[in-house]
C-alpha cells in the first residue's frame, strides 16, 4: 500500500474517530462470503471488522480486514449509515477506502479501491446483528484496468 493511502486512511481514522457515547456501543464482526460473486470464477471471502460508535449525522466508522481463498486480501476504512426499517430490520449503505493487493487472485487495477454497497440486517437481540451485504470493489478509473468486483457475504455483529 503506498505512503498516500496510509495517510488518507490515518487523516480519517483521526476525523471520524472520537470517544465512544455509553449509549451508542461499537461492534465487533465477522464476516464469510463469495468474493466475485457474479462471475464464473468465484472465491470465498472471509473478514472481520469493527464498528465504531455513531459520528456526527449518524455515520458509523468501520475499519475492517478482509481476504479471499485465491490469496487476495484488503484493509477498509469507512462510513456507514443504519436505516430503521423497524424494530427488527434496518437497511445501511455504506463506502470507504481500501487497500488491496490480489495475491493469486482478480487483479483489479490499483492498490487504492473504492467500495460502495448496501446491507440488509437483522437484530437476534439489542447487541447483535445478522446482514447480508452486497458491496462493489473499483478503482473508479484510478487505471486503465478497472475490473470491479462484486461481493455477497453475510456477516455477524456484536457488541462487547
Amino acid at each position: 500500500m503506498s505512503r498516500i493511502s496510509v495517510l488518507s486512511f490515518a487523516v480519517l481514522l483521526f476525523v471520524f474517530v472520537t470517544p465512544t457515547r455509553a449509549e451508542d456501543a461499537p461492534e465487533f464482526v465477522l464476516s464469510g462470503g463469495a468474493f466475485e460473486a457474479f462471475a464464473t470464477q468465484r472465491s470465498a471471502e472471509f473478514g472481520l471488522a469493527y464498528r465504531f460508535s455513531p459520528r456526527k449525522w449518524s455515520l458509523i466508522p468501520e475499519i475492517g480486514l478482509s481476504a479471499n481463498s485465491d490469496g487476495g486480501y484488503w484493509a477498509h476504512l469507512g462510513l456507514r449509515y443504519d436505516l430503521q426499517l423497524n424494530q427488527k430490520w434496518l437497511i445501511t449503505p455504506q463506502l470507504a477506502l481500501v487497500g488491496y493487493e490480489n495475491g493469486g487472485g482478480e487483479d483489479l487495477g490499483s492498490g487504492l479501491l473504492f467500495r460502495s454497497g448496501i446491507e440488509l440486517g437483522y437484530r437476534l437481540t439489542s447487541g447483535s446483528k445478522l446482514a447480508i451485504t452486497l458491496y462493489h470493489l473499483s478503482n473508479a478509473g484510478l487505471s486503465g484496468n478497472n475490473p470491479g468486483s462484486e461481493s455477497v457475504i453475510l456477516s455477524y455483529s456484536f457488541t462487547r
